[in-house]
């Protein structure tokens, strides 16, 4: 098996996406501003053209009318999110590419980050149209307490142009072990903007003694505040049994500081069509299980073959939260011997292999599809008519199947 620390290494490397590099390019200085009226006035041209009648009060209108869709957009959310919080984790998936020039100056320890455009973004408008996306990066670890930049936001398109430079103080020796984090979102000015991809870049793996421009991929949000470690004991006898053992975890993320995890374990075998799982335990950070299970498995597979140890939070009230994941390579099992060690827990959704066995409930799914659609019928029209009058409203819906429900309290037209 190689010793715990090889193992833990070879997860960083599933783990953590890596770049490709493309030939460096000139940096261009375009004119923002002149690009921006030109923009501006076709645009405007375009609207005349097709539309005779178009006015200054005829835009005012269409902003005002796209304003209360977005507010009415809003509380649908919140309906939805009362009844399963996982709608809004898995409300559109991370798609699309963000373009990254980077540029070390070792006389300034000082890394410099042009953010380019992006491409092929998710519409995070429920009609499913548009978004007004911004880009948000941060240094991990932030030695100098740089903290996060952000671009401005663009207006209502999937591919946006930035062409804006940031700086990092960062040292050289620092540049092995730091990672650069970059998100993009869509700015929601009626509450919490939505996240639409992120990309994790191992700097040590970028040529910075000079320009690196690349396209980096959106991927699903990656929790760095995973914390413990998961202790498993593997064996094997002939002809055909792998016997995998959960002895018991450490020092795992306490997601709610009122209350300590429920935590348990599954366990996925690859080609293994059945998952197991092992007993509950309540109340620890700690968790001690010393549960074994059996599969069959020939010799020659192992080579093929790996595990996928995902620990979760049975939650007493609401979804299952994820405590993290341990990916283990049978390749190199000794089936003589066999092997015992600890293994660091970390969030392995962005991991190809782990990927595949990812996959949200039926219900979430269900939810999320109402969601889209009551959007696009703008439906229950409580919520979608003209809210401008004054009372006290409540607004309900009820998924019977699911034997789950969400109320929301309006005032003067406004959630409460």
């Amino acid at each position: 098996m190689g010793s715990s620390s090889s193992s833990t290494a070879q997860r960083q490397n599933v783990a953590r996406p890596r770049p490709q590099t493309s030939k460096p390019g000139p940096v261009y200085k375009p004119d923002n501003a002149k690009v921006n009226r030109l923009v501006h006035a076709i645009s405007r041209q375009s609207k005349k053209k097709n539309h005779p009648n178009f006015n200054e009060t005829a835009e005012d209108d269409f902003e005002d009318r796209q304003a209360k869709y977005q507010e009415s957009v809003y509380i649908l959310k919140q309906l939805y999110k009362r009844m399963d919080p996982g709608v809004m984790k898995s409300l559109g998936e991370a798609k699309g590419e963000v373009k990254l020039s980077f540029k070390y100056n070792e006389r300034r320890s000082m890394l410099l980050v042009k953010v380019v455009s992006a491409r092929d973004l998710s519409a995070k408008d429920l009609r499913g149209k548009n978004s007004d996306p911004y880009v948000k990066m941060e240094l991990l670890p932030d030695v100098h307490n740089e903290g996060a930049k952000s671009t401005r936001f663009a207006k209502r398109t999937l591919r946006p142009v930035y062409n804006e430079i940031f700086t990092f103080k960062l040292m050289k020796e620092d540049l092995v072990d730091s990672l650069f984090r970059v998100q993009v979102l869509s700015h929601d000015p009626m509450g919490k903007d939505d996240f639409m991809g992120e990309n994790i870049i191992q700097l040590s793996q970028l040529d910075l003694t000079d320009i690196v421009t690349s396209w980096f991929e959106l991927q699903p949000e990656t929790d760095l505040a995973i914390t413990g470690e998961l202790e498993v004991s593997l064996s094997y006898t002939l002809p055909d049994t792998l016997k995998v053992t959960v002895l018991g975890a450490t020092d795992l993320l306490q997601r709610d500081a009122s209350k300590l995890p429920n935590p348990y374990v599954k366990v996925i075998v690859s080609g293994i069509p059945k998952s197991a799982t092992t007993e509950i335990q309540r109340k620890t950070l700690s968790p001690v299980w010393e549960e074994s299970f059996e599969y069959t498995l020939a010799k020659e597979e192992l080579v093929d073959r790996y595990i996928v140890l995902h620990v979760l939070d049975k939650a007493m009230i609401g979804g299952t939260e994820i405590l993290g994941q341990v990916y283990i390579d049978l390749t190199n099992l000794d089936i003589y011997n066999g092997y015992s060690g600890k293994f660091a827990l970390a969030d392995l959704k962005n991991s190809d292999r782990v990927r595949t066995q990812w996959s949200q409930s039926s219900t979430v799914q269900e939810f999320k599809e109402a969601m889209y659609a009551h959007s696009v019928y703008k439906y229950p029209c409580l919520v979608f008519k003209d809210r401008s009058q004054t009372g006290n409203k409540i607004v309900s819906v009820q998924s019977r199947k699911a034997g789950s429900n969400a109320k929301l309290r309006l005032i003067d037209g406004l959630p409460m």
